[in-house]
């Protein structure tokens, strides 16, 4: 004799009697978040100022390796991660919040690097090769 038809072996571990019944009955919903105003602000202002401080890096990179002026990349670089925050980023209020903070740290940013572009000079090093160190100065 074969056996019943049902036995243990014969179903999926998973499987249970009336759960394709129950499947439509009850969904778990998500309970929508509670505003945080004070948070979001400040999570949004230490974003807007950390991704401001790496873009500046870049820029100054930039400036030293292809003489891109610093303003100049730095609003290039900072346009570009707005654009692509906005796209791509969330539509949310914080999401729209934290593009916000860096469109003002742009602006901010690019305005004071611009103003203080006669200021900004940055000096070669004074590297020699070996040959040129040991031959001698001429005097002036």
């Amino acid at each position: 004799m074969a056996g019943k038809r049902f036995t243990v072996r014969g179903r999926s571990i998973r499987w249970r009697e009336g759960r394709y019944r129950q499947r439509g009955r009850r969904r778990l919903q998500a309970r929508p978040l509670k505003p945080r105003p004070v948070l979001d602000t400040l999570v949004a202002i230490g974003v807007s100022l950390f991704a401001g401080g790496l873009v500046f890096c870049m820029a100054l990179l930039l400036l030293g390796a292809h003489k891109v002026p610093l303003h100049f990349g730095y609003g290039a670089i900072l346009g570009g991660v707005i654009g692509c925050s906005f796209v791509f980023g969330p539509r949310d209020r914080p999401g729209l919040m934290v593009v916000g903070g860096l469109v003002v740290v742009w602006v901010l940013g690019t305005a004071v690097l611009y103003a203080s572009r006669d200021q900004i000079v940055l000096r070669p090093h004074e590297h020699r090769s070996a040959a040129a160190k040991s031959a001698p100065r001429k005097a002036d």
